[in-house]
């Protein structure tokens, strides 16, 4: 890939050249304190025989760190597309990974929109800042549809044929936004209001990637011919490295990893037999607006039991009071 991102396995040994986006898109932000910073993890098998010892890094709860994913070794981390036939079975066998075909994609965010909590006679403004989640979101589809992710093409959608729900909302920036700093001020206040969780490493850092990727694109799209003239160095007229950084450190809040069961960081979490986070989740076949979770069973109050390990419960900012809030909080409204 060059440095101007147009492939779909976005180069990882590309965004490390760009500042510090990388390193963000890396970033757990539960476990992040003052002190030190914690990556996302591994969360899956397929990659311990790329290292080896008692403390192998590339063990599923070991941290992604980017000396891992980049270099001699930029191309370990695929979309699925891209991964073999056996690997794509082995991970749907294992880990339930199925991806859903993109016309499914955008029926289902139809739905969604239809019901959206937006008031009567609502401005555009409104309809970019509604929250919306993507549960288990894989690669992110739902969110930003960059590729088909079950075709074989490995080919780059037209942003105007793009159906994730951030790609609604910057097409209704791109419609009415003619300033640049008009621009990134809504596009930030659309990809705030964007949220997706995920169980897998990999998956989630894809996710994010394709993510800063959808922004610049659109950004692209809309200004191609009135260049960044901070990015002239990157010479792809996008966004510049400050600006993606920005971006991504949204992204990195907002796409989360998280066992969807029990509301904590995968394998590492840990959890009470009857905490508030130990409640099964049913979400309907329609994605769950944030704050707004009338799909999804709420938990029964239960006396909290000791444990010898508190529960690392996930999370997430609340851009609005720009505060941060544990997400099964959200659930227990």
């Amino acid at each position: 890939m060059s440095d101007h991102f147009p492939a779909i396995d976005v180069s990882e040994s590309s965004l490390r050249q760009r500042g510090q986006i990388l390193d963000i898109l890396l970033i757990d932000r539960t476990r992040t304190t003052k002190r030190k910073t914690h990556n996302i993890i591994w969360a899956t098998d397929s990659y311990v025989n790329y290292g080896h010892g008692r403390s192998n890094p590339y063990s599923p709860a070991q941290e992604i760190k980017r000396e891992l994913i980049t270099g001699k070794y930029n191309d370990l981390i695929q979309p699925r597309t891209a991964k073999s036939r056996t690997e794509q079975t082995r991970r749907t066998k294992d880990k339930a990974e199925v991806f859903t075909p993109l016309n499914i994609v955008k029926q289902m965010n139809d739905d969604v929109e239809q019901n959206l909590p937006l008031p009567t006679g609502h401005a555009w403004q409104d309809y970019i800042a509604v929250k919306w989640l993507e549960i288990t979101c894989g690669e992110g589809p739902f969110i930003a549809s960059r590729y088909n992710p079950v075709s074989n093409s490995k080919q780059i959608i037209k942003p105007t044929n793009r159906v994730g729900f951030l790609d609604r909302k910057l097409k209704v920036i791109n419609k009415h936004c003619n300033d640049i700093d008009d621009w990134l001020h809504y596009a930030e206040l659309a990809l705030q209001s964007c949220y997706g969780y995920e169980w897998q490493g990999d998956s989630l850092l894809i996710a994010r990637e394709n993510i800063l990727m959808t922004i610049n694109d659109y950004y692209k799209t809309k200004f191609d011919k009135q260049p960044n003239i901070e990015s002239q160095a990157e010479k792809d007229g996008g966004l510049n490295t400050k600006q993606l950084e920005h971006f991504a450190e949204i992204i990195s809040w907002n796409i989360f990893q998280m066992d969807g069961l029990n509301y904590t960081i995968p394998l590492i979490g840990g959890q009470t037999n009857n905490s508030p986070a130990n409640t099964t989740v049913d979400v309907d076949k329609n994605q769950a607006t944030l704050f707004n979770v009338s799909s999804i069973e709420q938990p029964k109050a239960k006396k909290a039991q000791s444990t010898t390990k508190r529960p690392k419960y996930v999370k997430i900012m609340d851009w609005q009071k720009h505060k941060t809030i544990y997400f099964y909080k959200l659930i227990n409204k």
